[in-house]
């Protein structure tokens, strides 16, 4: 059950990525000129999570011996954002947006599940 978990955090790390660089691209991140501490902060969460995502999946799909334990914890990360941007249009009544982070939120928890349970057995290592 490695390839699944890998691919699922390779596009959301890829996913991550483009979103944020179209936006930040295309000037539609206000939020940097009315709270640019708290928003720079958020974007830097953003990034590393998506690139601890690139990472871990390439080095799950690759076999790596650190692979299993770098996606478990960009998984957690991952988790950590969505729950966060749950919250965020949650609070904008954003029905589309917050029924797609409970998703992603939910196979990274069921991914991240997966294989600590595979590990365990010794099945994914």
């Amino acid at each position: 059950m490695k390839k699944a978990p890998s691919i699922f955090s390779l596009f959301c790390g890829l996913a991550m990525l483009a979103t944020w660089g179209f936006l930040l691209a295309a000037g539609q991140v206000i939020e940097l000129q009315t709270s640019p501490i708290a928003t720079g902060f958020l974007l830097a969460a953003e990034f590393l999570t998506a690139l601890a995502l690139l990472l871990g999946g390439i080095g799950l799909l690759t076999g790596q011996s650190w692979g299993l334990r770098a996606d478990l914890a960009a998984l957690g990360m991952l988790l950590y954002c969505t729950v966060f941007s749950i919250g965020v249009f949650g609070q904008q009544g954003n029905i589309p947006a917050t029924g797609f982070f409970c998703v992603i939120a939910a196979l990274a928890a069921y991914f991240s599940t997966k294989i600590v349970l595979e590990s365990r057995s010794g099945g994914a290592q």
